[in-house]
């Protein structure tokens, strides 16, 4: 009986120490202290305990389970950093994009208090199994002794329960059985791991692991492969009858820009204005411009509305860069943390199986298609899936070359640490994101230029470009070098005074603004503006300079939050390097007589999180993750047919909208038919489904949802992880409106996993409705 109890003694040691770690890592993360279903969780616990309690030795059952042990606990800080930074957790598919978490990583990313409570737990965890097994260790008992009878019977008895238990509990999810509906999140969580936050809470660390590992069950692929494709082919068809504007821009080149953790307030005047009323052409005149008309300083009567834009002032994402970028192009994003799960270098291109793509789809149309980025284009695989998402050419800066075939960008400048101007990349890459061609082309654009760290040798290049520019003198920062510790410019040497001057250092910029006489005379500093130059009729009257922009930062930051306006300047630079980017686009088109026949779109990837900018502009909690205020970003659409067509019409819209929406919209102004089920979103401009419409506070809205990766589904009304709990963003949300978000949030999930089983079994050159 010694070697028993001696035995169980060990397991007992492995069990209470993962129970321990399990009640840390929900209390660190916030998620109460224990999973839902606890059961599950320790059924795993059990199985791995009493696999190693068949090993007889001692020492080898200690160190085993003390690993496991380290490894639970690595994972707690991993979770703990994701989630902090951007409320996500670890999965399996992670570990092939080390080089890019390493590459983006920050001082500010590593929590030493938890680090030091981890490791102070952990090492009471074993050293309370170290007594233990010193005390086992006195037991002489013989190997062939540990597999008594009572010994195999134990083992026996409490695997049978533990694994019966897991594979009961899995049955549960049997879609023989069960149709979807009935247990759809349960499906989500444990198979796809589209919930993982979800999943977590509910199944702990080690069912969370366990469901990653069975999460591309090709079974359950196989059981679900016919109900996919009647699902797909039942789609409705976008048409003509769908909205007003189908097909406005028909034919058009689109051009189609993800903005880097782009804000609302990088436009604006140096406070946040969640109305987003406060767009200033002096911060960023190009992207002004395209919402405001070419002639937004000479026509008083449009200074204040487009005649050729839509501003969604309601627009969210709450994605990381790559997640976004795969639903612009693709409609939705696939179970694994990288596109090379279903587009990698093993991908079958005879299948099509991506053929719903937004390039592939344009391509069968006769469109050239590039994919441009100014970061290496091997960060996310980008190299080896974006040729099989149907771009003809994916270009970087580490495969960009001059006319004589020569690398432009060598070195220094591939670094992480080193940005180019993003105006000069875009120049240099002007060719493919401007192709000469006979066709119409489609380009998809990403910058780099405003992603954080936010510090000067970060983005040198776009800094040392718009530094004096925008700080017009001020020293109320103290702006200091890295490595030395010192200050990297005297401001009071190298302030710009006049415009003539800052002409000459910014000769490519577009910031006309200056050039006009009504404005600013060409000897008048730029820091004193007369009342005789500006009068009462003046269409600039009211804007803000970034004179006020840079000391509304110093007024509403410096004493609570000093280092903030130097973060700011830097993003601010980065953000003016994208816009001088956007001018040298346009005016290519322009030059060459495409810019009438051009739609451009531009839109967010996802909030400021590095550094925590957003949360600390907005004034908003750091994992406060079910405000949706800290997700509200920036998406501007330029469109030929609505400006001749639909003339101040859809200047703002204040329907909710997301990254999803971005294909059906396109699709729409080029009056492309699709099949509804193929995406998550819809058009912009779709007419509103009147099952789905709902009046708030005296406003008709219709019911739209957005589904985020990193956990939860949200629209400006309601927040939900689960389904079960919710937050409601304004008090008079009713639970009629709670009950048809849930319906909603349903039909978006099921649709979801659908696309998934879609992409894992290669199904679309199956379907008739396409």
């Amino acid at each position: 009986m010694k070697v028993i109890f001696n035995k169980f003694l060990m397991v007992l040691y492995f069990i209470v120490g993962a129970l321990i770690l399990e009640v840390v890592s929900f209390s660190v993360l916030g998620f109460g202290f224990l999973p839902e279903c606890l059961l599950y969780d320790l059924s795993l616990i059990l199985i791995i305990a009493f696999v190693v309690f068949a090993i007889p030795n001692y020492v080898a059952q200690y160190v085993i389970f003390t690993i496991i042990l380290l490894v639970q606990t690595i994972l707690i800080y991993v979770n703990y950093s994701l989630y902090t930074i951007y409320g996500d957790l670890f999965s399996i598919e992670m570990i092939t994009l080390i080089d890019e978490a390493a590459a983006a990583m920050t001082s500010s990313f590593v929590y030493i208090g938890v680090i030091l409570q981890l490791i102070a737990v952990f090492l009471a965890i074993a050293i309370i199994g170290a007594i233990i097994l010193k005390y086992c260790r006195k037991d002489k008992i013989k190997v062939w002794q540990h597999y008594s009878v009572f010994c195999v019977i134990a083992l026996v008895v409490i695997q049978c329960f533990s694994i019966s238990y897991y594979v009961e509990r899995r049955n549960e999810i049997n879609l023989l059985e069960i149709d979807i509906s009935e247990i759809l999140f349960d499906y989500s969580a444990q198979y796809t791991l589209y919930l993982k936050l979800q999943s977590y809470k509910k199944f702990g660390t080690y069912g969370y692991i366990s469901n990653m590992l069975f999460a591309n069950s090709q079974s359950v692929v196989k059981k679900l492969t016919d109900k996919t494709i009647e699902y797909m082919n039942s789609g409705n068809r976008y048409s003509s009858n769908s909205s007003e504007v189908f097909g406005v821009d028909e034919g058009n080149n689109v051009i189609v820009v993800m903005m880097e953790s782009l804000e609302w307030f990088g436009f604006g005047d140096g406070t946040y204005d969640p109305n987003v009323e406060n767009l200033s052409y002096e911060l960023t005149p190009n992207i002004y411009s395209l919402i405001y008309g070419e002639d937004y300083l000479t026509d008083t009567d449009n200074v204040n509305k487009a005649n050729d834009s839509v501003i969604a002032t309601n627009y969210y994402s709450k994605s990381k860069t790559n997640f976004s970028e795969a639903q612009a192009i693709l409609g939705f994003y696939p179970t694994g943390q990288n596109l090379t799960d279903i587009a990698g270098s093993d991908y079958d291109k005879s299948t099509n199986a991506l053929g719903y793509s937004l390039p592939n789809m344009l391509k069968n149309l006769g469109y050239t298609t590039n994919y441009v980025h100014s970061n290496v284009i091997d960060f996310y695989d980008r190299d080896k899936t974006h040729g099989n998402l149907g771009f003809d050419n994916v270009i970087g800066k580490d495969n960009l070359v001059d006319e004589n075939g020569d690398k432009i960008y060598t070195g220094s400048d591939l670094s992480w640490d080193h940005w180019a101007s993003e105006a000069d990349f875009v120049r240099n890459a002007m060719d493919y994101i401007i192709p000469e061609t006979d066709n119409p082309f489609y380009t998809f654009y990403l910058n780099v230029s405003s992603h954080g760290s936010y510090k000067y040798n970060k983005n040198e290049d776009d800094c040392v470009r718009y530094r004096d520019y925008v700080m017009y003198g001020a020293d109320d920062c103290i702006l200091v070098d890295a490595e030395t510790d010192e200050p990297f410019l005297d401001l009071e040497e190298n302030v710009i005074t006049d415009v003539e001057t800052l002409q000459s250092v910014y000769p490519n910029a577009n910031y006309k603004w200056l050039l006009n006489e009504s404005v600013l005379e060409e000897d008048q500093p730029l820091d004193s503006q007369s009342e005789e130059v500006q009068p009462d009729d003046n269409p600039t009257e009211n804007k803000y300079t970034y004179t006020n922009w840079y000391q509304n930062v110093l007024d509403n930051y410096y004493d609570e939050d000093p280092s903030l306006c130097e973060e700011l300047l830097y993003y601010q630079c980065g953000i003016m390097g994208l816009d001088e980017a956007i001018g040298a686009i346009v005016d290519r088109l322009k030059e060459i007589g495409e810019y009438d026949n051009t739609t451009i779109l531009l839109f967010s990837d996802h909030y400021s999180y590095y550094a925590n900018l957003s949360n600390r502009f907005k004034g908003l909690e750091l994992l406060d993750y079910s405000s949706m205020e800290v997700n509200r970003i920036p998406m501007i659409l330029s469109s030929p047919g609505l400006k001749s067509e639909y003339s101040g019409e859809y200047t703002v819209t204040t329907r909710f909208t997301t990254t999803y929406d971005i294909i059906p919209t396109i699709f729409d102004l080029l009056g492309i038919e699709f099949n509804e089920n193929l995406y998550l979103g819809s058009s912009v401009f779709a007419y509103a489904i009147q099952d789905y419409v709902y009046t708030l506070d005296g406003e008709t809205k219709e019911m739209l949802v957005y589904y985020s990766n990193t956990g939860g589904y949200f629209n400006i009304d309601v927040y939900s992880f689960d389904l079960t709990n919710f937050v409601k963003q304004n008090p008079n949300v009713d639970d009629e409106i709670v009950e048809l978000f849930s319906k909603k949030t349903s039909e978006l999930l099921l649709k979801l996993n659908y696309l998934k089983i879609l992409n894992d079994a290669k199904l679309y050159n199956q379907l008739t409705n396409v």
